[in-house]
């Protein structure tokens, strides 16, 4: 995904160098440029801008505006949808026999060592972790193309292709994913009648998955009704809430996270992951204050008010579906960072950047003189 990011970004300077051109403005460009003066005036403030190491994660943002710049049209980006959709429908049956097998052979050709473990000890069944290095990045990754799926306007995808994304969710036992899931649905019947019979569908398949899996039944009955399993990540919050309220404008200095917030983790011994605060907009809130808050809420505010008029605007059925599966993507991003940081997760990020640029696309396609395909500008007189 990396690599493939990094690509796209290297033939557009080649393509616009010869003539092409390809990089051009895109609609979050001011809000995106706001967020990352906020995020620098954090780090400056803190007075060790050395120490902010996390600003390499950033590179992530690439993915929006290579994808961006590649989508041509508005069909160029129901095309990109779909195959976005048919991946994760492969990636997801990978993952259900994944959670009945423990098959690792992704890790297994390449001789890495095997990520495939039960997600609670001595329970039967694993948790899906797909490609990735965990649970709750596979889960949080399906959200995404899960968007799409439900909005879709195939009968196949809706009566295949959602149930096997669910299953895939459901058995990866990431309750932020679930509860994802769940707000993805709500939405959709904000705007559609049928979206309730989606919302029975995913019921059908968590029951489902209940039934024929007692490893899912063993791993699930504890993570919600065990109050032990919650109090780790209960200390978390705590530790970071502190953090909020000792640095309520800047924070700890955007980046200085895993060395700044070392000392209030002390004051929470039983916060049982130090890395961050497993809480998207509690993380903002940490390492650049409620003011670098404000600036990242304002950059998904300003997309999904761009994507509801998208939406709105869209008499092409596919371009309206395209743009209504994004929103609930972004939708579900939002809710599933309740319970994980899934902003510093490469693989979502690279994800959600992605679902950004379709929306963008779609919506510049909807608006008087948007978006048009490059024109080859000849850079002599000579063809």
């Amino acid at each position: 995904m990396q690599i493939g990011v990094v690509g796209l970004l290297v033939l557009a300077v080649i393509a616009t160098w010869r003539g092409t051109p390809v990089i051009r403005r895109t609609p979050l460009d001011q809000v995106l440029l706001l967020l990352a003066g906020v995020f620098a005036l954090s780090t400056l403030a803190s007075g060790h801008p050395l120490e902010a190491i996390g600003w390499g994660r950033l590179w992530i943002v690439a993915a929006y505006f290579g994808v961006f710049w590649w989508l041509e049209d508005g069909r160029a980006a129901v095309r990109f949808a779909r195959w976005l959709v048919a991946a994760a429908a492969l990636v997801a049956a990978y993952g259900i026999l994944q959670h009945y097998t423990g098959v690792d052979w992704y890790r297994g050709m390449l001789g890495r060592r095997r990520f495939v473990h039960p997600r609670i000890e001595g329970a039967h069944g694993y948790a899906s972790v797909g490609f990735f290095r965990n649970y709750l990045t596979y889960a949080h990754v399906l959200i995404l193309p899960l968007g799409f799926a439900l909005a879709s306007r195939a009968r196949g995808t809706r009566l295949v292709v959602v149930p096997l994304l669910a299953l895939a969710l459901v058995f990866s036992t990431a309750r932020g994913a679930w509860l994802a899931a769940v707000a993805m649905v709500l939405g959709l019947m904000v705007t559609s009648r049928a979206a309730a019979t989606r919302l029975v569908l995913l019921a059908g398949v968590a029951a489902l998955a209940a039934v024929i899996s007692p490893g899912f039944r063993q791993q699930m009955l504890p993570a919600l009704t065990d109050a032990e399993t919650n109090v780790g990540r209960i200390a978390i919050f705590a530790a970071n809430l502190d953090v909020v309220a000792d640095h309520p404008v800047l924070g700890l200095g955007f980046g200085r996270y895993q060395k700044a917030a070392r000392p209030y983790y002390e004051r929470h011994p039983r916060a049982d992951r130090r890395s961050h605060a497993h809480n998207n907009f509690l993380q903002i809130a940490a390492e650049s204050g409620l003011l670098g808050l404000a600036a990242w809420t304002l950059l998904f505010a300003t997309a999904l008010r761009f994507g509801i008029e998208a939406v709105r605007r869209s008499t092409d059925p596919d371009l309206h579906a395209t743009a209504l599966g994004a929103c609930l993507g972004v939708v579900g991003f939002l809710v599933g960072g309740l319970t994980q940081y899934s902003f510093g997760d490469s693989e979502v990020a690279m994800a959600m950047w992605a679902t950004l640029a379709v929306l963008m696309c779609v919506r510049e396609a909807g608006t008087p003189g948007g978006m048009r395909p490059p024109v080859a500008v000849p850079r002599s007189g000579h063809d």
